[in-house]
């Protein structure tokens, strides 16, 4: 993968480029100032995974500091922080600064490799000043003597060892507290007694005179030494949003100050790598200033040397795995990953890398030397739509029923026990990833039926069972663009509410598997006669609507569909029969133990007897390319020749135009579904499927 072959190695100077005389490699370092990498993808694509990987492959052999933006801890169970409900209380926090403290801690480490950690004064003195407490309240002065332990993880590893060495702190600079209280004049004298105080024991006298200097420089009010531009920065951090973040800028400008400072000349030319940051679900409502402010500074800043960084978001991805796609991934991205040129806003400092989708090839090798039944492997690159993680889950169930010497056929895939939970079906672990709450994944369940948004408010009168939220479809709307759940359009009407092919097939799953319990599956009857409700004939004689039949299959109403497409056949061109009966194809399957509706043969108001070849045709047409278009349904190739010969009959029986328009479906159809192209994605005058 190009992130850890070309991307990482070019942003922290680890890049081996030829042979050096007497030296083996020689080191190349990028002109220019490295970019901030972003890698997209959806849910369960491998983002996290992503950075884990990296994380242990450069764990020893450089400075580096892994952050899940998403959480107050940071994905670090046991950080001395606030919790998460507590945070925005306190005027002396925020998720950013509470970051600054993480990473300062994890970049100060020894990286074995390459001897000790980074020192870092000037963004420790400014996290002393903000930390700088009020007289007000014990809840601002317990949080303030957390932050200050975790200055000390590092140097003291023992938990009680530095509680009490923060209380000596504190009551070093308690004579300062009263002053200090609603940071009046008196804060100076704080912010000068924790820096005189705490600073110099954590960094040594030196490193805290030229940290002040820096801060003397830096100017964060008008005028004044160092102690007053911390105590202004103490005063922006507790202000309204835009000082406080004005004040976080500044932090981070500390950060980076500082990591410039520990590059001297002497540790360039002895091929010192730089830090790396890991910030991972910088999507989020915790992560997203975060970023914001990063990259602000990333442009604001001119410093000679940067960390690496590398950022995963959630993000829409395509549909389904393209394999003549050449879009730029992280499977080939070739840069370039730094700018010699200043580009004119702070968001031309990233480049965006969307994660690559599996390869089929991929997906057989995650079998290793388990050998699943045909088409598994097939089944799973389709259902997965690439996405590592579902891929992983669907072929870690599949080798572990190999291993035991069950039923690994596809229409049984989704239905094993999941590899590490072996008393809980597959498809409901996944489920429960991609939708980690459990009313937010039953609604999405009762709602992926439904093919527009209309028709999902119908339901949601009465749908789920038990579920009283007002607003429970609206709240599932706001879910799926949270999430940001792609779509893939069907052709002629949009995307279903459900948009994502994925997610959608393992809804529809889980929906049929709950309700295949209930005698009859009566409410799969319902759920469907109450969306086909929509889309009936308002007047008598009036042609139903292809939404209308889609749902009639769904409920094995096959008559019905049958019976409206042939006499559709003789008011409609060809090309727009073929394009309902895509649609109506693309139905969902019930569960196991629904009922067929009643046949009614005898009045098909186009021929008024099943027994005439173009009925027939039809008939057989709908039953074979609906079961061809189930999501667990590998190419059958008795279906696909049927599907071909009722194509050919309808042709046959039609005029030059609509015979045109049938012989080439009749020509590429069966190929396509033998690529896997299912309902309601077959082209229908010639175009490449969708």
């Amino acid at each position: 993968m190009a992130v850890f072959e070309a991307v990482v190695p070019a942003l922290v100077g680890l890049e081996l480029t030829g042979p050096e005389p007497g030296n083996g490699t020689r080191l190349r370092i990028p002109p220019g100032t490295p970019l901030l990498v972003e890698c997209a993808g959806g849910r369960l694509t491998g983002k996290t995974t992503l950075l884990k990987a990296l994380e242990e492959r450069y764990a020893e052999r450089l400075p580096q500091a892994y952050a899940d933006l998403g959480r107050a801890d940071f994905g670090r169970p046991g950080l001395a922080l606030p919790a998460e409900n507590e945070a925005p209380r306190l005027s002396n926090a925020s998720h950013t600064s509470d970051l600054l403290f993480h990473v300062r801690y994890e970049l100060s480490r020894r990286a074995n490799r390459f001897g000790g950690g980074l020192s870092f004064p000037r963004l420790t003195q400014g996290l002393l000043a903000i930390t700088s407490w009020q007289a007000v309240g014990l809840g601002e002065l317990e949080a303030a003597g957390r932050r200050l332990e975790s200055l000390l993880r590092e140097s003291q590893p023992d938990a009680q060892a530095r509680r009490n060495k923060v209380a000596g702190w504190i009551r070093q600079v308690a004579p300062n507290l009263g002053a200090a209280a609603g940071l009046g004049p008196g804060v100076n004298e704080l912010v000068a007694s924790l820096a005189d105080v705490v600073a110099t024991e954590l960094l040594g006298a030196r490193a805290n005179r030229n940290g002040l200097r820096w801060w003397a420089e830096r100017r964060v009010s008008a005028q004044g030494e160092a102690n007053v531009q911390l105590s202004e920065l103490a005063r922006a951090f507790r202000g309204g949003a835009q000082d406080r973040e004005s004040a976080e800028r500044h932090l981070l400008a500390a950060l980076l100050a500082d990591i410039d400072d520990h590059y001297t000349w002497a540790r360039l030319k002895n091929r010192l790598p730089r830090p790396l940051l890991l910030l991972d679900n910088a999507h989020t409502p915790l992560g997203r200033p975060v970023l914001e402010t990063l990259t602000r500074v990333w442009h604001e800043e001119s410093v000679r040397t940067r960390p690496g960084v590398v950022v995963t978001a959630l993000d829409r991805e395509p549909a389904v795995p393209d394999p003549e796609s050449t879009a730029p991934s992280t499977r080939n991205a070739a840069g370039p990953f730094w700018r010699a040129d200043r580009p004119q806003t702070a968001d031309g400092w990233t480049v965006r890398l969307p994660l690559a989708q599996l390869t089929l090839d991929e997906v057989k090798r995650m079998f290793g030397t388990d050998h699943p039944a045909p088409d598994t492997a097939q089944l799973i690159h389709r259902l997965s739509a690439g996405r590592a993680g579902i891929a992983h889950g669907l072929v870690q169930a599949g080798r572990r029923a190999v291993r035991l010497g069950t039923d690994t056929g596809p229409r049984a895939l989704l239905d094993l026990p999941a590899d590490d939970e072996p008393d809980t079906p597959v498809h409901e672990r996944l489920l429960r990833l991609l939708v980690p709450d459990d009313t937010a994944r039953t609604r999405l369940a009762y709602f992926s039926p439904a093919l527009d948004y209309e028709a999902a408010h119908g339901l949601g009168s009465a749908y789920p069972p038990g579920d009283d939220g007002a607003l429970r479809v609206q709240e599932t709307i706001r879910l799926l663009e949270r999430d940001r759940w792609g779509t893939r359009p069907w052709p002629g009407t949009g995307a279903p509410f459900v948009g994502d092919p994925a997610l959608r097939a393992l809804l529809g799953h889980q929906l049929a598997a709950r309700l295949d319990a209930t005698p009859g599956a009566e409410p799969w009857h319902d759920i469907h006669e109450t969306l086909r409700d929509r889309y009936a004939p308002r007047t008598a004689g009036g042609q139903p609507d292809d939404r209308f039949l889609h749902h009639a299959l769904a409920v094995l109403d096959t008559g019905t569909v049958v019976r409206a497409l042939h006499q559709r056949l003789a008011r409609q061109d060809a090309a727009t029969w073929l394009a309902a009966l895509n649609l109506v194809c693309a139905a969902p399957h019930p569960p196991r133990n629904l009922a067929p509706a009643t046949a009614r043969p005898e009045d098909c108001p186009a021929c008024g007897s099943t027994r005439a070849p173009v009925h027939q045709a039809i008939d057989l047409l709908v039953r074979g390319l609906w079961q061809q278009s189930h999501p667990l349904a590998p190419p059958d190739q008795r279906l696909i020749d049927s599907v071909q010969l009722q194509l050919l009959t309808l042709a046959q029986h039609s005029g030059p135009a609509d015979q045109t328009v049938f012989f080439r479906a009749y020509d590429t159809w069966p190929q396509l579904l033998r690529r896997w192209i299912q309902a309601p994605h077959l082209p229908i005058r010639g175009e490449s499927p969708r």
